[in-house]
């Protein structure tokens, strides 16, 4: 029997990741001026480009850091007890513009009454004046507990079994605000009024589940090589909130253009799920208690809710506050989920004591 001389063991990495991003419909639309006021930031007609929206957002990389650490039982490894947590940076996907009437600035929807294109104009020549502002921020985290026994050798390399608990959590909230102020006679207000329409789009997922998978380690000199593979199987606890106001003037009112009475609310779901994770890592043995590590990182994780999901940019414009009535119960409250995959490099330090 082997004795590795040291029950304890810490490492710290640094993660370089990517995630998918969350996926989001044409939320911003501008046309050329001289376009007439029906047409413009209609998707699909001449002219028309999207500023925000019609992406992946935040699937750039992200900077991040886990810790992991561990307890052997016996002096020989063979059975072992280890708990790790991760977490990425913030990832953000911004846009804001401001327009006297030049630039054109609109939100695309498709009229929920007709079935035809349309937009709704925060910014035209001689009509209006406004902003738009919108912003998507997400993040992932995850932490997990295993208890580790020693399965056996296969020539030089070792093999080892893993069962525990797995944890993960991915959140996006997503903000589309505009400021409007119509030319004096455009719409039923007094000049110089202010229109405030806000939407925001919070959606979390928590995934807890059992975590099974194997360990294979070899040794060449000072250099280590360890795989590891495993998949863990849960269910996914998924939260969306949706809210809209609109204020003119100093009123607020409920419903904004992508939040409406039809799907303002809070709602929960839960889905089954699995999460296959792998992962790669090299190191080197500086000395007897401490190791150089670096490596990769693959993570796949279904049916994850995210607030580009929740929006429906068909709309029934007697909907819009204040509200006529009548027609579908249209923007509906979206809950369709996504995989979600994490990919990155890591590198790090690890001592044995």
């Amino acid at each position: 029997m082997r004795d590795y001389g040291s029950q304890y063991w810490v490492e710290a990495d640094f993660l370089g990741w990517t995630v998918t991003g969350d996926k989001l419909s044409a939320l911003v639309t501008t046309s050329p001026l001289g376009t007439p006021a029906p047409f413009a930031g209609v998707l699909g007609a001449p002219g028309t480009t999207v500023l925000f929206g019609n992406l992946a957002a935040n699937d750039n990389w992200r900077a991040g850091g886990r810790l992991a650490g561990g307890y052997w039982f016996d002096p020989s490894h063979k059975t072992g007890i280890e708990a790790s947590f991760f977490g990425l940076a913030n990832a953000s996907t911004g846009f804001n513009a401001n327009s006297g009437g030049a630039p054109i600035l609109a939100q695309p929807f498709t009229n929920a009454m007709t079935g035809a294109q349309n937009s709704f104009l925060s910014a035209f020549p001689g009509l209006f004046s406004g902003a738009i502002s919108a912003n998507d921020t997400s993040r992932l985290l995850g932490a997990g507990i295993f208890f580790r026994q020693d399965i056996g050798w296969w020539g030089s390399e070792r093999f080892s079994a893993l069962i525990g608990y797995r944890y993960l959590r991915s959140s996006d909230v997503l903000g589309v605000s505009t400021s409007t102020v119509p030319a004096p006679g455009v719409l039923l207000v007094p000049p110089g009024t202010t229109i405030g329409v806000n939407d925001s789009f919070n959606a979390a997922s928590n995934f807890n589940g059992i975590d099974l998978g194997a360990i294979g380690e070899s040794k060449y000199g000072p250099w280590v090589l360890e795989w590891r593979a495993s998949i863990a199987i849960g269910a996914n606890f998924s939260n969306a909130q949706i809210n809209g106001s609109t204020t003119i003037g100093g009123a607020t009112m409920q419903g904004g253009f992508l939040a409406l009475s039809s799907n303002i609310g809070n709602y929960n779901q839960t889905t089954f799920a699995v999460v296959p994770e792998l992962n790669l890592k090299f190191g080197y043995q500086l000395t007897p208690h401490w190791r150089l590590v670096a490596g990769y990182d693959l993570l796949y994780w279904t049916g994850v809710l995210r607030a580009g999901n929740l929006i429906d940019t068909t709309i029934n414009p007697n909907l819009f506050p204040p509200p006529l009535g009548g027609g579908p119960q249209r923007p509906q409250a979206s809950l369709n989920t996504s995989p979600l995959i994490a990919q990155g490099f890591n590198f790090g330090l690890r001592t044995d004591f």
